[in-house]
């Protein structure tokens, strides 16, 4: 999943907001299709570039096919074109905007069900990727979030035999990858969302012993340490959260595994992480439960747009603590896809896989009016 905040051009960290939500009149917002991408992908990457275009990178195909191919999306055309290919095919990886303008591809999955340690960089100046060397494991469905020292942490995921609790650093003055003392716990499909003074919150996964994780940890990037952040009230995997306009997080959906065949099961269930107390606190459910979701997307008057995991979208309102849906829907529930908030205030969800694994090329814009 897309994790952390690195995908929301438009994220803030900056002093609480006026919630405006408080008027009944604001609208909810509508979804309305977009034009298709290239071609159809799930467990692919967005990244806003530095002149406001979007890289999408990688995924499957609508044949299972594990894609080395990008495309850059113009919010201000609609347009979608094909770009340079990655040096390796991949998915579940992570992308990430670094300081000097290039975009880190790290990790991820490649044909044939290989995790990779490999990265590489896109120069959209020059419209090409270049190695970049390994990090010290091969990994996939882990979390990552540019820190505002200039480093990336990366953290957790699965390295094909087991689940990860190492992190990793990267430092793009150096090119070099630094392991971090280990997380409290090893977690996969977690979520790693930066606080407001800096440090990263880390919340659920996947567990070692493959079950859903209600444990959380902070890492404070002065010292590089992991330190246990208390429990979730619902073990979730694979779940969305959004840093709020007063610094809190809020926590939604996911999945827990069941101990039954009938495996896993969507949540509809949510909370909020209050950084002043270190507390999680349940909020307001759902309309629909949902999971494997990309990050969510904080709108300028405080609220919060979740798409993904199913057909409908919803608007989280913090004064309320109180889901609306979102007019519109998808053409169905829709997992593994990527999202991210442009420069003009809309939030655009590409592709993913259906109920059956087909991935799309269909595209969606939320539009808050």
């Amino acid at each position: 999943m897309f994790v952390g905040s690195l995908f929301l051009a438009c994220a803030k960290t900056t002093a609480p907001r006026e919630d405006l939500s408080i008027k009944p009149s604001l609208p909810v917002g509508r979804i309305i299709a977009g034009r298709d991408m290239t071609t159809a992908r799930g467990g692919h990457a967005a990244t806003v570039l530095p002149d406001f275009t979007v890289l999408i990178t990688g995924g499957k195909d609508e044949h299972g096919k594990v894609l080395a191919s990008t495309e850059i999306y113009s919010p201000s055309t609609e347009l979608f074109s094909p770009a340079a290919k990655m040096l390796v095919a991949r998915e579940g990886h992570i992308a990430a905007l670094l300081p000097d303008g290039k975009t880190l591809i790290a990790g991820g999955m490649t044909s044939g069900g290989v995790p990779l340690a490999s990265c590489e960089d896109y120069d959209f100046e020059g419209e090409s990727f270049t190695r970049r060397g390994s990090m010290h494991s091969p990994r996939v469905h882990a979390a990552a979030v540019m820190l505002r020292d200039g480093r990336l942490l990366i953290t957790g995921g699965e390295n094909g035999s087991q689940v990860l609790a190492s992190g990793e650093l990267y430092d793009v003055l150096t090119g070099k990858w630094t392991l971090v003392v280990t997380m409290t716990e090893a977690r996969a499909n977690h979520s790693a969302t930066m606080l407001s003074d800096g440090r990263v919150l880390i919340a659920g996964g996947t567990g070692s012993h493959h079950t859903a994780l209600d444990t959380a940890e902070i890492f404070d990037p002065k010292n590089n340490q992991f330190t246990a952040a208390g429990h979730l009230h619902d073990a979730r995997s694979s779940h969305t959260t959004a840093l709020l306009a007063n610094g809190d997080v809020l926590i939604a959906g996911g999945t827990t595994v069941a101990t039954t065949s009938a495996g896993n099961t969507a949540l509809a269930s949510a909370e909020i992480y209050n950084a002043a107390t270190a507390s999680f606190t349940p909020t307001g459910s759902l309309t629909e439960a949902r999971s494997r979701l990309p990050q969510s997307a904080a709108l300028l008057d405080g609220r919060v747009v979740i798409m993904g995991g199913a057909a409908s979208s919803e608007i989280f309102i913090p004064r309320t603590g109180l889901f609306r849906t979102v007019d519109g829907n998808l053409d169905t529930a829709r997992y593994d896809s990527a999202a991210l908030q442009v420069m003009d205030g809309t939030t655009r969800f590409f592709g993913g896989y259906d109920s059956k694994g087909v991935s799309t090329a269909k595209t969606w814009i939320y539009r808050l009016k």
